[in-house]
């Protein structure tokens, strides 16, 4: 290209413009006021400083810095990781030099802005490294030429550069338009490029073109890209905000230009901000699964307040001060398998509720994937607890000779379980060819006093089928119980990776009852069982791409032979940490004591600030309800959780599947044949079922109710 050529015709813009002299074309986009954009930042002086940088050819990109000489070669990576060569040339810096012009008007922010778009433009070919690099390039050079050219007297902004900026956008949309990356969020990435060109640059000759292409795309991402739960389909939170990031941008552009978008594109953004909206956590960021960072969206979610006028948006972006709280404590989005366990929005401090993320699906589409099925994270009273370590980086080469990319992404960097050492699907660069874990989902119930979801992972890598259960009690803890069924002799490890602030901080205490870690915040306990033993591990976190901070991994480990189980008490704490211990009990049928394949028990003792509870759990895990005998207690039905006080009365109790249940020989629910659903706690009960009558005497007084289950406070 020949930069210097800047007289008409210019035949990449329409007409009257492409006859218009260079000098009266810079004039005209100085100040022509036909299309609206975005409000921008003032800048600050932090920007200059970032700019400055730039000047001398300092670039740094993912916690990784190189110093260019001043002709350097574009085409050239001096990292080992390719993300920092696509980092330098999507010219996220251009937006950089743009803030700090802003702030301080300074010529050398535009004298160096303009010297790296002409420098590009000459010597890199197109459509390099990808198209998606090229969707967000677009985008920051349009956003960038918003501080240099509109209203502006910038000296350093010749004719002969915006005859050569021009010409460059527009074979780079029209580059877009014939190699679209087929799905996913890098498609999203360009189809914005080709609708902000349009909607900004109506006078590029292919402007319209450019519209209707990219409005129809557009449609046809949405469709292809959102699962029928509103999760993009890469499944990992934080490229699902990338997309609904790109969605919410072209529907405020199309909104300030009064552009129709089909009616469709409202509904299926709202049904991604739904997912955005319950995947934050209380203290307001995303969990970090599959290849994702710790970030928070709520910015974003403004936009959907802004747009959509949802109060339940507003409720999670004030934390509770406005809006109206979502209408689910809990959530599941079954085609993404993602859910989420949680207090009740109403608690205050807000920032404090208890959150548990629980991971019940496939891999996803694309790379992003991690092998973690059953994984989850948890955070209370405003921190994180158990994590998930995140991604570090994509590259398989490092400095110091260790593939990070692999060990951040297998099942050993995640809070699941290890059998034999091995991943869960062999790892590969880019997406496994081998067989990914089949996920099951076997129950979700989140009830009025309780939640309980339990899933499968089905590897073709071991001949072992992992069975994950997890109990909430709200506002207080979670029971996971994790059973593995398999033929011969297996090695199995549970993890359970620390925010760093736990670095030693961390203590494991051997009890005659059992296991207790301590940490901040957290107890971690397990029942006494002679063959598993504990252990801290080294390992890391990655809050960010290419930071790695040191953080402990509690691993509970064991070799057995056929049935093989954990479970574990998860105790979240404010302040001060309580006294807790786990015991398995043992439960009979008829007299007979039931195999734990069957069925398990565990008696909870908790002495703490609210006082000294007893709390049993029960859940069975074969098909059909027997009747069972433990402790003082009787009870047909699938699952139970009863919490008693130091005199023995009962204050909590909670039971799916319950046909019923005595204490003591003294019956006190009876749902008659047809099992249901019973939540009890400060001395309110709520119950679920079909049964014409049943059965209720929580106080010693016989109460019989005849009602039909239409009548009764559903749990849902």
């Amino acid at each position: 290209m020949i930069l210097s050529h800047d007289n008409p015709p210019f035949n990449f813009l329409s007409a009257p413009y492409d006859s218009m002299g260079s000098k009266a074309l810079l004039s005209y986009f100085q100040n022509r006021d036909t299309v609206r954009h975005f409000p921008l930042s003032k800048g600050s002086r932090d920007y200059g400083q970032k700019a400055d940088q730039i000047i001398e050819h300092v670039f740094s990109f993912n916690n990784e810095t190189h110093h260019f000489s001043k002709s350097f070669d574009w085409k050239v990576n001096p990292s080992h990781d390719i993300e920092w060569l696509i980092l330098l040339h999507k010219f996220y810096f251009a937006n950089d030099l743009g803030k700090a012009y802003a702030y301080s008007k300074n010529e050398k922010y535009a004298k160096k802005w303009v010297e790296l778009l002409l420098s590009w433009i000459k010597n890199v070919p197109e459509g390099f490294i990808n198209s998606q690099v090229t969707g967000r390039r677009v985008q920051q050079w349009v956003l960038s030429y918003r501080y240099f050219i509109p209203e502006s007297a910038c000296a350093e902004i010749q004719p002969f550069f915006l005859i050569a900026f021009l010409k460059s956008i527009h074979l780079q949309v029209r580059y877009l338009t014939k190699n679209l990356t087929a799905s996913g969020n890098h498609r999203t990435i360009e189809l914005y490029a080709i609708f902000l060109v349009a909607t900004l640059f109506p006078e590029l000759r292919d402007s319209d073109i450019f519209l209707t292409f990219s409005i129809t795309e557009i449609l046809k991402n949405m469709q292809q890209d959102l699962l029928l739960d509103g999760v993009q389909k890469e499944l990992s939170p934080d490229y699902h905000h990338t997309v609904l990031k790109n969605y919410l941008k072209i529907k405020e552009l199309a909104t300030l230009n009064e552009i129709p978008l089909p009616l469709e594109c409202d509904h299926l953004i709202q049904k991604a901000l739904e997912f955005s909206l319950y995947i934050h956590k209380p203290a307001g960021f995303i969990p970090a699964v599959s290849d994702g960072d710790r970030n928070s969206y709520l910015p974003l979610l403004k936009k959907g307040v802004e747009y959509y006028r949802d109060p339940h948006l507003l409720y999670v972006i004030s934390q509770g001060k406005e809006g109206s709280s979502p209408p689910s404590r809990s959530k599941g989005f079954r085609e993404s398998g993602y859910y989420v366990l949680r207090s009740d929005w109403g608690e205050m401090p807000y920032d404090e509720g208890l959150y548990f993320f629980f991971d019940c699906g496939p891999l996803g589409a694309g790379t992003h994937g991690h092998y973690d099925l059953l994984n989850f994270e948890m955070s209370a009273y405003g921190h994180d607890l158990i994590v998930d370590p995140g991604r570090y980086t994509y590259s398989e080469e490092s400095d110091d000779g260790v593939n990070w990319r692999k060990i951040f992404k297998g099942t050993a960097s995640h809070n699941t379980v290890l059998v034999d050492g091995k991943d869960q699907t062999s790892y590969r660069r880019g997406k496994p060819i081998s067989p990914e874990p089949k996920a099951v989902l076997t129950e979700f119930t989140t009830a009025e006093g309780f939640d309980f979801i339990a899933g499968k992972a089905v590897s073709q890598e071991y001949p072992v089928v992992h069975e994950r259960n997890v109990f909430f009690l709200p506002s207080e803890y979670w029971i996971i119980s994790d059973r593995l069924q398999g033929e011969g002799s297996h090695h199995y490890a549970l993890n359970f990776h620390l925010h760093p602030r736990a670095v030693c901080q961390t203590i494991i205490k051997q009890r005659e009852r059992g296991i207790a870690v301590t940490s901040p915040n957290l107890m971690i306990v397990q029942p006494k069982v002679d063959r598993v033993s504990s252990t801290i591990v080294a390992g890391f976190v990655s809050p960010q791409y290419g930071v790695k901070q040191k953080a402990p991994i509690i691993t509970f480990s064991q070799n057995s032979i056929g049935p093989t189980f954990f479970d574990t008490l998860l105790y979240p704490y404010r302040t001060n940490e309580p006294d807790i211990s786990v015991e398995e009990i043992p439960v009979y049928h008829h007299g007979v004591l039931c195999p734990k394949k069957e069925v398990t028990a565990l008696k909870i003792t908790i002495k703490g600030d609210q006082g000294f509870y007893s709390d049993y759990f029960l859940h069975t895990h074969g098909a059909g309800l027997k009747e069972y005998d433990f402790e003082d207690i009787t009870y047909k039905g699938k699952l139970l959780f009863l919490r008693k006080n130091k005199q023995g009365r009962i204050l909590n109790l909670q039971a799916n599947h319950i046909d019923y249940m005595s204490v003591n020989g003294h019956l006190i629910l009876s749902f008659e044949g047809s099992p249901g659903r019973v939540s009890y706690q400060k001395e309110i009960l709520h119950c679920d079922t079909d049964a014409v009558s049943f059965r209720v005497d929580l106080e010693n007084v016989q109460k019989i109710i005849h009602t039909k289950s239409a009548d009764i406070k559903n749990f849902n």
